[in-house]
């Protein structure tokens, strides 16, 4: 394949539809991606033997919860294999986050036991647990620093003869290209063998009356949302046109992630904008630039217009380390971002780019966010991501209201004519 180096020059971005997805833009779009990537990654950075490393943490009064090594080697191989299935899918390759094996073929656990008793802790208690578990990942080699790792918190209580399931576990998690981490939960009863369970029926501290393997479905699909935020995603909702493949993982696929297992659903997916971000991770495609670059991207000649209940964005972009894609999200208020659907995009050369969503909330007050993704695995920085921020309102018949939008465009030349003499007096 013939690769083509895309580097501080202009740029064309193809959108992905939003209205019905095409299969055959988005193969192109990938194809497309993927030539950027591969032209880029040649010259400027160097194979990494990367992995996802995994700590199994308990509080000083407590044993590690029964068959912890067996039943986390199984969910996390499932997981990991759920990714490389969607990358694939997305056209991105057979890819995923490694694991380091044992010789028993199990994934290599770090075990660290916590200075206080389980009082002591709560979920906010994330920070903490981290800093209690750098010793024993420092003596095993590991920079917490520049690695992505998964912390599995033992702060569940499974009462096996009640079928009763409370937590209070730390279960979040962020990170980007260079680092991340994920605060998980474990607990007896959670096994992917159980995911096919619709008998018994147990009692969840926060989810009611359930099935041990939606339960399993619940808290295993947590792990693979949370693992995403550790690897920089956002969330993510799926649009109306992707919901016939179930719900994204980002969104709230968390809550669906194995249904097709018991036929109670077509389950969870990662949308192409996911794939795309992840193309670039260094877990994913295995390499590592060989100096930190600085990013840099800029986005002019800016047009923002209804046409008709869709968005229309079109301009011009350019960026270093080359932008090999672009994600735009339609976040509706309420639900903090959980509700925001995706639109994508490719880069070309000549420089101009239209980008349209039909995705959009009627009769809500929404933000447009665009972000660039950088060759290196990296965004721009929060400064000049909310550059590229846009306030919009949408009727409630769908008809997209963007007088701010318009105002704002308007008043930009002059405020920008306003702060060049400061500039120029340094």
């Amino acid at each position: 394949m013939k690769f083509r180096l895309v580097g501080l020059g202009v740029l064309v971005l193809i959108a992905q539809a939003c209205s019905g997805a095409d299969p055959v833009e988005s193969r192109k779009q990938a194809s497309a991606a993927q030539t950027i990537l591969a032209s880029w990654q040649k010259t400027q950075t160097e194979p990494c033997d990367r992995a996802l490393h995994i700590v199994c943490w308990t509080a000083s009064d407590r044993e590690f919860p029964s068959q912890y090594r067996e039943r986390l080697s199984r969910m996390l191989l499932h997981i990991q294999n759920f990714y490389a299935v969607e990358m694939e899918r997305n056209g991105q390759g057979c890819r995923s986050f490694s694991l380091r094996l044992d010789s028993q073929k199990q994934v290599v656990l770090h075990e660290v036991r916590g200075v206080h008793p389980t009082e002591h802790y709560e979920k906010k208690s994330g920070s903490e647990i981290r800093e209690e578990c750098l010793p024993v990942l420092q003596a095993a080699g590991v920079n917490a620093d520049q690695e992505t790792m998964a912390i599995f918190c033992n702060l569940a209580t499974w009462d096996e003869k009640q079928l009763q399931f409370t937590h209070k576990s730390p279960y979040y998690a962020g990170g980007t290209y260079r680092r991340g981490t994920a605060w998980q939960l474990d607990s007896p009863e959670l096994d992917i063998l159980n995911l096919p369970k619709k008998t018994p029926m147990i009692r969840d501290g926060e989810y009611g009356q359930i099935s041990l393997g939606k339960h399993n479905t619940i808290f295993v699909g947590g792990m693979a949302h949370e693992l995403g935020h550790a690897l920089g995603l956002p969330h993510n909702k799926e649009r109306p046109d992707e919901g016939v493949r179930g719900r994204a993982l980002m969104g709230s696929g968390n809550q669906t992630y194995g249904d097709e297992i018991r036929s109670e659903g077509p389950g969870t997916f990662l949308p192409l904008a996911d794939a795309l971000r992840l193309a670039s991770h260094p877990l994913f495609c295995g390499r590592l630039e060989t100096a930190t670059n600085v990013t840099t991207s800029s986005l002019t000649q800016l047009k923002i217009q209804a046409q008709g209940r869709a968005i229309e964005v079109s301009g011009v972009l350019t960026g270093t380390p080359p932008i090999y894609a672009v994600v735009a999200y339609f976040d509706p208020e309420g639900n903090r971002d959980y509700n925001q659907t995706s639109a994508t995009a490719v880069p070309a050369q000549d420089g101009r780019f239209t980008l349209q969503s039909e995705s959009l909330a009627a009769g809500k007050r929404s933000v447009l966010h665009i972000v660039p993704l950088h060759a290196n695995g990296a965004i721009p920085d929060s400064q000049t991501l909310s550059r590229m921020r846009y306030s919009y309102r949408v009727e409630q018949d769908g008809t997209p209201d963007l007088h701010s939008i318009l105002t704002r465009q308007a008043l930009e030349p002059v405020v920008v004519g306003r702060r060049q003499p400061e500039l120029l007096r340094g």
